[in-house]
């Protein structure tokens, strides 16, 4: 093997992933954004039969939608102003509490196009929803965390 070259590994690319987490941040948000008048449009035009027959899937369908919102609104800020803690522990939770959102993100995705909306139980929407919940407060507490440390 040449001398420079790099393979990848999940190792290397973890560590080098939190100099990256702002861009990505801000482009998860931005795709989202995006999305969101798409997933708009195709509820209008692509399926009203399906919002006409039943509230409930009225309800669901429009919930999954504003999901998609909500997940933009939480990537955005995070892609403009999120500072990687100088310690590497709370660097690591700011890392794994992005992970969190960017799977929330997938699955909220997921659940607009697949889950059913039939019923009362939507599995897919409640894990998307705790790990956006769970990904937001370990970045809050990560911010907290580490302007204390600077005081």
């Amino acid at each position: 093997m040449a001398t420079g070259t790099h393979l990848w590994s999940p190792s290397t690319t973890l560590i080098h992933m939190p100099i990256h987490l702002r861009k990505v941040h801000l482009a998860a948000g931005l795709f989202l954004l995006i999305l969101f008048p798409l997933t708009g449009a195709y509820l209008r035009l692509r399926i009203p039969h399906l919002m006409e027959q039943s509230d409930r899937m009225r309800f669901s369908m429009r919930g999954n939608h504003v999901y998609i919102l909500l997940a933009s609104l939480i990537h955005l800020p995070l892609g403009a102003y999120m500072r990687l803690s100088s310690a590497k522990w709370l660097g690591r939770l700011q890392t794994s509490g992005s992970i969190l959102l960017m799977l929330s993100s997938m699955l909220v995705v997921v659940a607009f196009f697949y889950e059913s909306k039939e019923g009362l139980k939507r599995p897919v929407t409640l894990l998307a929803m705790v790990l956006a919940a769970a990904g937001t407060l370990l970045h809050v507490l990560c911010a907290i965390k580490d302007d204390w440390q600077r005081e």
